[in-house]
């Protein structure tokens, strides 16, 4: 770069009107080299530089379903805006008989490409069973207590006669003597009891809900008659969620640590089954709560569901956190609170919002924002990114000190005269943006003046939405809808359990034998009192 920060700051078109030609020639080549530099480096991705691919933007090539970008955040001016949908150029060779002329070159070859190969097992590969035989530790038999015809009670001497059996890996936790983790086997039967009157009871696994997924062959299915525990299944989805590995990867880990061989689709099952388990809880009591709140932090970020951009929305009151993962829309908000939400709502200036008349602004936003114009390289953009620093960190004392109205309000009224000139004069810009901003949400932002026990930043659903970007980054989000389902009931109710200050995956394992039983979910553990 030719030109510092400190010169630019004094060009302006008064000061390049006032060169001759030769002057002027000479600052418009540096202008023209550093021009050409900054759009170069603009230009820079991980293709074509040594820039890790973490900085690609999550959207870059995903096209958003219905080709409409609903991301407007704070353009309060936006019109009607769009952004092309991408075109898929994908060739698709289950469709062609390749008798064509097109379908193949002078050599023989064909010019189109392979279709790529979907994940997982394929149509018409081999199957096989599980390789590694694990001897039980104990055996258990599930004897009828009574009969189901007479309703009489069947004695425990009654002569008992196996049908059918299998096998449970259940992960059993040590105690303050004996501390560790260790896998036990259990060996169930269940067969057949004569009772008095003569009618023979049988006994069977509990069955649970049947979950059909279209397109798929095999059902998600929730019963006892499973190789893997409910303890050890809670363990497999803190593996996946908390410690953010793939199904590969705990494949990896329960072998190396536990000696223990499952495939990565027995895992992939034991994920969902436990994300179908949780399910009545997220319907039943999360969304209910969330509704019932008196302030709800909500936030969103970008996601990535296969072939189509999505955004994780997070929303987190006292003692629940909700997640969601669907389009950047007001039909969203809707559909998790409804307009009949009576309570505070904080969150960044997304017009989806506004139909809630008890909102909060996140200061914090804001601030960023004017510290990005009190860093600019324009003296006019500057100085009021300046101004608008010292409005806002008044703000913030007067809130934690106690609001004194004499003293905050004259120089509100002289900032909100300052964007609303700036509004009426200034061209289109980032300055004139985050003026009307300002003014089109002046009452929302300076709430907390007038309740100075409300919070002033959307921390709490910044802090919750900051693990699962992580994660984001090294799952690139999930598949299918289904995929995005599971991980955000899974995710919600163990955020919530941390935030109750309870264990998640004790209470996880209760949910998933209960549910494999057939029984209702049990309730949310109440909140811990510290």
């Amino acid at each position: 770069m030719k030109l510092t920060d400190h010169d630019l700051l004094q060009f302006d078109e008064r000061y390049l009107a006032s060169l001759e030609p030769g002057s002027l020639l000479a600052v418009s080549k540096k202008l023209l080299s550093d021009l050409k530099e900054s759009r170069e480096r603009l230009n820079q991705t991980p293709d074509n530089s040594s820039r890790p691919p973490s900085s690609r933007s999550p959207y870059l090539g995903i096209p958003e379903e219905g080709g409409v970008d609903s991301s407007n955040e704070h353009n309060e001016d936006v019109t009607n805006s769009s952004v092309e949908k991408g075109k898929s150029e994908k060739e698709d060779d289950d469709h062609r008989d390749g008798n064509g002329s097109g379908g193949s070159d002078s050599t023989g070859k064909s010019r189109f490409k392979k279709q790529k190969r979907k994940a997982g097992k394929q149509v018409g590969a081999p199957g096989y069973g599980r390789q590694q035989k694990i001897p039980a530790q104990r055996e258990e038999i599930h004897k009828a207590d009574k009969c189901v015809a007479c309703d009489a009670v069947i004695p425990l001497d009654i002569p008992f006669a196996a049908q059918i059996g299998f096998f449970v890996l259940e992960l059993i936790s040590g105690t303050l003597e004996h501390p560790g983790l260790r896998l036990e086997c259990t060996k169930h039967l269940f067969g057949d009891s004569i009772c008095g009157c003569g009618h023979v009871t049988r006994t069977g696994p509990g069955i649970g809900e049947r979950h059909v997924v279209e397109g798929r062959k095999d059902a998600t299915c929730l019963s006892e008659w499973r190789l893997i525990g409910p303890m050890l299944a809670a363990f497999i989805v803190a593996l996946n969620l908390r410690m953010r590995l793939s199904r590969p990867r705990i494949r990896e880990f329960l072998m190396d640590w536990f000696s223990l061989e499952l495939s990565a689709g027995t895992i992939d099952k034991c994920i969902r089954k436990a994300g179908l388990a949780v399910n009545p809880i997220y319907q039943d009591e999360l969304i209910d709560e969330a509704r019932q709140s008196g302030l709800i932090n909500v936030d969103e970020t970008p996601w990535k569901e296969k072939g189509v951009a999505r955004w994780l929305w997070v929303f987190v009151t006292a003692n629940t956190v909700l997640f969601f993962v669907g389009r950047r829309t007001q039909q969203v908000v809707l559909d998790i609170l409804t307009e009949a939400y009576a309570g505070w709502l904080m969150s960044d200036g997304l017009m989806n919002y506004r139909i809630f008349s008890r909102r909060l602004r996140c200061l914090a936003h804001l601030i960023r924002k004017a510290r990005g114009l009190a860093e600019s390289l324009d003296a006019e953009t500057k100085l009021f990114g300046d101004r608008t620093l010292e409005v806002l960190e008044f703000v913030v004392g007067q809130v934690r000190d106690g609001p004194d109205r004499t003293i905050f309000q004259p120089i509100l009224s002289d900032f909100k005269w300052l964007c609303e000139w700036h509004r009426a004069e200034t061209p289109e810009g980032k300055l004139r943006s985050l003026a009307v901003e300002f003014l089109n949400d002046w009452d929302v932002i300076w709430m907390t003046l007038e309740h100075p026990d409300l919070p002033l930043t959307n921390n709490e659903a910044e802090r919750a939405l900051r693990h699962w970007v992580i994660a984001r980054l090294i799952s690139h989000g999930t598949r299918t809808a289904e995929g995005s389902r599971v991980f955000t009931v899974l995710a919600s109710v163990i955020e919530t359990c941390r935030r109750r200050k309870v264990s998640p995956w004790t209470y996880l394992a209760t949910v998933i034998a209960e549910r494999k039983k057939g029984n209702p979910s049990p309730a949310l553990p109440v909140p811990m009192v510290v």
